[in-house]
């Protein structure tokens, strides 16, 4: 099949998929907008707004306003969607849109999970039935011991599915498999919106690590109020005993996994990490360790390392200093930083989402290494490897590999 062909067949099984979603999303609109308050429903309408506007500029100048923050993508089309106003229509296909590569490495693009793919709606969809929804937060976390050698494989941004034979995500479990590690755990993301059927199917696949696998919740998560997610947690990741966060721990080593997303803000699409109360009293009540290791979905830092995120300092101060390293996914990447202070920090968010070359990291002080080896796609010819990192800890030591979808290693460090 050519590749005209194959996106046409894509364009048209959308189609189907969307008919029936958009007609939900406007029956969930109605129900939303009987239950806000006017500020509220205001707020919400300059979001979607927002959502709209800002996809246009970058279709006209190339990239992002650089004088105000951006909005999560998920809100391109809710405009056109909901038929609020006059708001000029997007792209929505191959044909009126050929794939850019943005500058942060996003495909700007109709496809199948590109920034304008008509599909992430149903982002939306959820978000819109599951403001004022959400599931309980359980505060019985794990407390897992490792062995003094232990090995960890993390993969974020993940929950993809096959969404073809040459899937992503698929290599990259297939490459986690052969690691045999003794823990794998996932950044979060299960898309497009985490619903209970998303999770069950998309982390179907997931590798199990030989003796625990972990889960962390996300903004995809939360637009369905993360009822999906804890759901599969007491299905397929028993170890976690039913709570987004967790720690294993050995003689040497604390690795905290945290639940950034929960208390996010939900009016920005939970796209900030968050910590709430109850576990910034946890994380202060954890046994102290020589080495300290975080996993979170939201970043400590922004894309190119420079600038902190509000999550952070919320992080240090509920450690009571730094933690040594910081695995982070939500962005779409395989980044290593350079040590600030006594932190490294890593970006593995690169697990199955289709990403371009990140051109603003090219040559910057502070990244050691970002992806950038073409996958040779022919679907996505655009995209670079995708992967997972392996971390193996053996006494206060720690080994970094990560390793693309197609088994080389892309960065180590020992």
């Amino acid at each position: 099949m050519s590749l005209v062909s194959h996106w046409e067949h894509e364009y048209d099984k959308v189609k189907v998929r969307l008919h029936g979603l958009l007609t939900r999303v406007e029956m969930a609109w109605m129900k939303l907008v009987s239950e806000l308050e006017p500020q509220e429903f205001e707020a919400i309408i300059a979001l979607l707004k927002r959502g709209h506007d800002q996809a246009q500029y970058v279709l006209k100048h190339g990239e992002l306003p650089d004088d105000q923050p951006g909005v999560p993508w998920e809100l391109s089309h809710g405009l056109s969607i909901l038929r609020i106003g006059n708001a000029s229509p997007l792209p929505q296909t191959v044909d009126e849109l050929q794939t850019r590569v943005l500058k942060d490495g996003s495909l700007l693009g109709c496809r199948k999970w590109e920034l304008l793919d008509l599909l992430w709606s149903e982002a939306l969809l959820k978000w819109i039935e599951n403001l004022r929804h959400h599931a309980p937060f359980a505060t019985d976390p794990a407390l897992v011991k490792m062995d003094r050698d232990v090995t960890l494989a993390i993969a974020g941004d993940w929950g993809t599915g096959p969404f073809d034979s040459h899937a992503p995500a698929v290599a990259v479990a297939n490459q986690m498999q052969l690691a045999r590690a003794n823990f794998t755990i996932h950044l979060g993301d299960v898309y497009y919106a985490g619903t209970h059927s998303q999770e069950d199917v998309d982390m179907a696949g997931w590798p199990m690590g030989t003796q625990g696998s972990f889960t962390l919740n996300s903004n995809h998560e939360m637009y369905s109020g993360a009822h999906g997610y804890f759901k599969e947690l007491a299905k397929r990741f028993p170890a976690q005993q039913g709570t987004s966060y967790f720690a294993l721990y050995n003689d040497d080593w604390l690795v905290i996994g945290l639940d950034t997303a929960y208390a996010s803000d939900a009016m920005n699409l939970y796209m900030d990490g968050t910590l709430n109360q109850p576990q910034i009293d946890w994380m202060k009540s954890l046994p102290q360790r020589k080495k300290i290791m975080v996993l979170s979905h939201h970043q400590g830092f922004d894309i190119s390392g420079h600038n902190k995120t509000a999550l952070y300092q919320p992080v240090c101060d509920a450690l009571g200093r730094e933690p040594d390293y910081w695995y982070w996914g939500h962005l779409h990447n395989g980044i290593c930083y350079a040590a600030q202070g006594g932190l490294h920090a890593r970006c593995a968010g690169h697990g199955a989402i289709p990403y371009g070359n990140a051109s603003e990291l090219n040559g910057h002080a502070r990244v050691l290494w970002s992806e950038t080896q073409n996958a040779r796609d022919e679907a996505y010819p655009d995209r670079v490897l995708n992967g997972y990192v392996k971390v193996r800890l053996v006494g206060e030591n720690i080994e970094e590999t990560f390793i693309g979808e197609d088994g080389s290693v892309r960065w180590s460090s020992s």
